[in-house]
């Protein structure tokens, strides 16, 4: 039987010792070891599991300094060994060239026949491959098939035969091949860019062979053609020296000691005998404009429609598609280009007709496009104008039809009135 402290209903932790007839005294002392014991290996795996957490953080920081991870994924290390094993390229317009070279050769012909591709696709393939790898050592496409066939305009599968031609080639060369990523890679990939990653694409290295280096010769860069100024700034300079070599002078060296530096030429012989105040007083502009200019929106509509239709950029100047538009009924204050160019695309769907892709002669089909529609219709600018007006009307009306209902609301202080005059109404009305 337990004993109770001072009549208490509950007994003391410390005076009250629980025996057992069988065990005795000593049960007490196992559960204490036992309880020291599970204490002791909790903090023992307690501090392997940060142990393990802290190599795990090394390993990981590690792993993505040393591969040198760039980019919104995460790459497959490659070995220093075959690292070091593969070559670079020679430079991305070369390598290329070296490319279009081998494919267009009857070995590369061959090689596309046999893996079910064209010339013309795997070379979109590795051009665009050029595009994502190190401009220094053509190393480091590291991007996915699918993205790969997405900039290059051609399947995934499209992707896996250009790939074969080139490694055929002895142009390009896989490093590493995509596979799932390890435990310690998943977390060094989310380390990197913040999200998870299980899986990475192969990672291909472009390489200039040494056979192809000697025999392909560089492309050819056309210099450039200087400008019209610079032609026109050395022919002055060169005029000037034979004029200034071609004077004589009483001194030999430079001016005489009298003689001042800027002369004795007066501006009032200049401004007397000067062609342009010669000009001036027989009454004639300085600088007479040879035409009359376009208006500004006849030029501005001109620039919208070239914008807005690309086959019109083969015109040479835009005063051609001006001269167009000021000879048809369009008129320019109400049509913008892009109304023009929306009007034309509609009645070429009517018709089931399609924009052609090149125009030899802009000019010419557009006049001819222009005869064959009305344009004495309200232009969408126009209507869409009139759309913005009636909308705005009706929003003005419903703001009147609200401040008209709101004035005939009473306040708080004219019901009170009311209220107060019926009162005295009903009071005056009461039998005495």
């Amino acid at each position: 039987m337990q004993v109770l402290s001072q009549g208490s209903s509950h007994p003391e932790p410390g005076t009250t010792v629980h025996k057992n007839s069988t065990f005795g005294a000593s049960h007490t002392g196992a559960a204490a070891k036992t309880a020291v014991h599970s204490t002791t290996e909790d903090a023992d795996e307690w501090a392997k599991a940060v142990r393990e957490a802290t190599e795990n953080v090394a390993r990981i920081e590690a792993l993505n300094a040393e591969s040198g991870q760039r980019g919104n994924s995460w790459a497959l290390p490659v070995t220093t060994g075959r690292r070091a094993r593969t070559p670079i390229w020679s430079g991305r317009a070369q390598w290329q060239h070296q490319v279009r070279t081998l494919l267009n050769s009857p070995t590369g012909t061959e090689i596309c026949k046999k893996n079910t591709i064209s010339t013309e696709a795997a070379f979109a393939v590795a051009v665009t491959h050029a595009s994502l790898a190190e401009g220094k050592t053509g190393r480091g496409v590291t991007a996915s098939r699918e993205r790969i066939a997405n900039r290059a305009g051609v399947s995934v599968t499209v992707v896996k035969r250009a790939r074969r031609v080139l490694g055929a080639l002895g142009m390009a060369v896989e490093q590493e091949r995509g596979r799932y990523l390890t435990k310690i890679e998943s977390m060094a990939a989310e380390a990197h860019h913040g999200h998870r990653q299980f899986r990475a694409a192969s990672v291909w290295a472009l390489i200039s062979p040494r056979a192809a280096v000697t025999t392909i010769t560089a492309p050819f860069t056309k210099s450039r053609k200087p400008s019209r100024a610079t032609l026109r700034s050395a022919a002055y300079r060169t005029r000037t020296r034979a004029r200034a070599a071609s004077r004589t002078s009483p001194h030999p060296s430079g001016r005489g000691p009298l003689s001042p530096s800027g002369g004795f030429v007066l501006p009032s012989l200049v401004l007397k005998f000067s062609p342009t105040h010669a000009h001036t007083r027989a009454g004639k502009p300085k600088n007479p404009q040879r035409t009359t200019p376009r208006p500004i929106e006849l030029q501005r509509t001109a620039a919208q429609l070239i914008a807005h239709i690309p086959g019109l950029k083969t015109a040479r100047h835009v005063g051609r598609i001006c001269d167009v538009l000021a000879n048809t009924d369009i008129d320019v204050t109400r049509w913008t280009g892009r109304d023009i160019a929306r009007k034309l695309t509609a009645d070429t769907q009517s018709r089931g007709w399609v924009w052609p892709t090149q125009l030899t002669r802009p000019t010419a089909f557009l006049r001819w496009r222009l005869a064959q529609i009305d344009w004495s219709q309200p232009s969408p600018a126009e209507r869409a104008r009139e759309n913005d007006r009636t909308r705005l009307a009706e929003q003005a009306a419903r703001r009147r039809e609200i401040r008209e209902r709101d004035s005939h609301v009473a306040t708080a202080h004219t019901r009170a009135e009311i209220m107060k005059q019926l009162r005295e109404r009903l009071s005056t009305r009461r039998p005495a």
